[in-house]
């Protein structure tokens, strides 16, 4: 079998067993062992059992971000945020061996910071913080309220809401948490003293539009998280 089908394969069957159990319950002879290979071959790809999962993680993560970037071609804000939650809150709900193995094992590594999957991470959940953004300028949010700490509020909700799920305890209803996360994000930064340009005179249009100039180029300077 040629090298690149056979990681292929190490890696699909890991995914699958990762999906639904704990990271301790999965040992690499069970996984070559439905491979059908010797367990040494495994170790000709990945030093460890914990490295073969990271590379099963950063896989999963890279897959679940191209499936997340739908919402660029999504309108509505409510509707966008509402999208990228429900994503969220989905592939947490279908995954929690997973979910579990990067909250239990990899999150809590002094090195996380300077892993692939930290970087992965933050581009995922960057998201958020862009369909903010662009409502900012827009005039449509009030800006008040760094983009940083609305990503802090959203995927802190959600890891508070699905931890019971991944610990076995209780039913995690994730339309109705979407909704409801949805609803609390866009009601609270929704600028409800903002006017429809239509009903502006000339002068009030464009000192909008200066303010929203400045809003983008503070958004397109470069920032610190």
């Amino acid at each position: 079998m040629p090298q690149k089908q056979r990681l292929s394969m190490i890696l699909s069957v890991a995914r699958t067993m990762l999906a639904e159990r704990d990271y301790n319950t999965v040992s690499v002879a069970e996984i070559a062992a439905e491979c059908g290979i010797v367990e040494g071959s495994i170790y000709r790809f990945f030093k460890s059992k914990r490295d073969l999962m990271l590379r099963v993680a950063e896989d999963w993560m890279e897959q679940e971000y191209r499936i997340g970037t739908s919402y660029a071609h999504m309108k509505g804000t409510r509707e966008r945020i509402y999208y990228l939650i429900h994503s969220a809150l989905r592939t947490t709900y279908e995954f929690p061996g997973l979910s579990r193995f990067l909250l239990t094992e990899v999150r809590p590594d002094p090195n996380y910071r300077k892993m692939r999957i930290y970087e992965l991470n933050r581009t995922y959940t960057s998201a958020i913080q862009e369909v903010c953004r662009e409502a900012i300028a827009s005039g449509e949010f009030h800006d008040s309220i760094s983009t940083r700490l609305i990503r802090s509020v959203v995927f802190g909700a959600m890891e508070h809401e699905t931890w019971g799920h991944l610990r076995g305890e209780g039913q995690l209803v994730i339309t109705d948490v979407a909704r409801e996360l949805t609803d609390l994000i866009y009601e609270g930064l929704r600028n409800r003293n903002a006017r429809p340009d239509n009903t502006m005179s000339l002068p009030e249009r464009i000192e909008r539009i200066e303010i929203r100039l400045s809003s983008m180029e503070a958004i397109l300077s470069p920032q610190r998280d």
